[in-house]
């Protein structure tokens, strides 16, 4: 019997789990793969664009060799943090479903090779995140092998046609880093640029790229359909068909609601956002807390650097209640 369940080993979910240990409250954080799965898969050669202070948890201080960390450097330190602060967290166990009794929660979980576990505890911090749960366009041809809502590296499409949906810093630093490998990229967005809102080191790459054609962009345009060798897409010209070897659907992600609502917690149909308090960040669920990047829901407004305070809170709403 636990004092609490984290379901999500990320930033945040070690976060909260930080904030337990130190007032002394029973915790195990539960994860579905490895700790810190969203960043385990951000492309392989990615510089983060927060600064290595902004993404320390349980002040425990990060220092990486230039102001803004590597996937490598980030990967590492949260590796540390768990060890040396022997962080209680079960690895590669997926949450099948979540019962409640009158005074308790149990969460059961299933492994690899099938084996059940069950976990019971007063209360429940949900910190799942979004990046499991990539959004999808919705055509024919989307479940082909060939299309990808992950972007790893460039180097296997050296030569190949490669389509990049989306119009944010993930498709655009795709794109990018697919010409930069030799791919023949095109680029389809449904707004009228990519130049807004992106990091700003991306923004002379792209503007360079697209203006000289080194990269074929598709403003206003969407995906019609996919197939083997060709992409069908919608422009202001009409149709368009494309030759394709593979594509990448880089157009956002979403928290899982089928977990939340599961368990009865409230969900805004237009933004995804979950009802919490936003003081301790309990749920209309009593004794069901939220952490992280899954309180915003499909906002794109909650980041690991603000994300990783959501577990201060919550541990000292908890102590107060369990010393109550």
């Amino acid at each position: 019997m636990y004092d609490v369940v984290i379901i999500g080993g990320g930033p945040c979910g070690l976060a909260t789990g930080l904030a337990l240990q130190e007032k002394g409250i029973k915790y195990v954080i539960i994860e579905k793969e490895a700790i810190v799965n969203s960043i385990v898969n951000c492309p392989l050669d990615i510089r983060f664009y927060s600064t290595s202070d902004r993404l320390e948890i349980g002040n425990i201080p990060f220092l990486s060799q230039e102001v803004r960390p590597t996937r490598s450097e980030l990967l590492k330190y949260y590796r540390l943090v768990t060890e040396r602060q022997a962080l209680n967290i079960k690895c590669f166990q997926r949450v099948d479903r979540i019962s409640k009794d009158s005074d308790s929660f149990t969460v059961h979980t299933v492994d690899r090779t099938g084996t059940h576990f069950s976990y019971q505890a007063r209360m429940i911090v949900i910190a799942t995140g979004i990046f499991d749960h990539p959004k999808k366009i919705g055509i024919e041809g989307e479940k082909l092998s060939k299309v990808a809502h992950y972007y790893k590296e460039g180097h296997s499409y050296h030569g190949q046609n490669v389509t990049v949906v989306g119009g944010k810093n993930s498709a655009v630093e795709a794109a990018i880093d697919l010409y930069r490998n030799g791919a023949h990229v095109t680029l389809v967005h449904r707004g009228d640029n990519v130049y807004k809102g992106i990091k700003p080191s991306l923004l002379l790459d792209i503007r360079n790229f697209i203006e000289k054609g080194k990269i074929k962009f598709y403003a206003n345009s969407s995906v019609k359909e996919i197939n083997m060798t060709t992409i069908c897409l919608e422009t202001p010209e009409g149709l368009v068909t494309i030759p394709n070897d593979y594509a990448f659907s880089l157009i956002g992600y979403q928290p899982d609601i089928g977990m939340l609502q599961s368990i009865g917690i409230q969900i805004d149909s237009s933004t995804l956002v979950p009802a919490f308090n936003s003081e301790t960040y309990e749920t209309n669920v009593p004794n069901v807390y939220l952490a992280g990047v899954v309180t915003g829901g499909i906002t794109n407004r909650v980041y690991i650097e603000d994300g990783r305070f959501h577990g201060l809170k919550i541990a000292e709403d908890m102590r107060r209640r369990l010393n109550a």
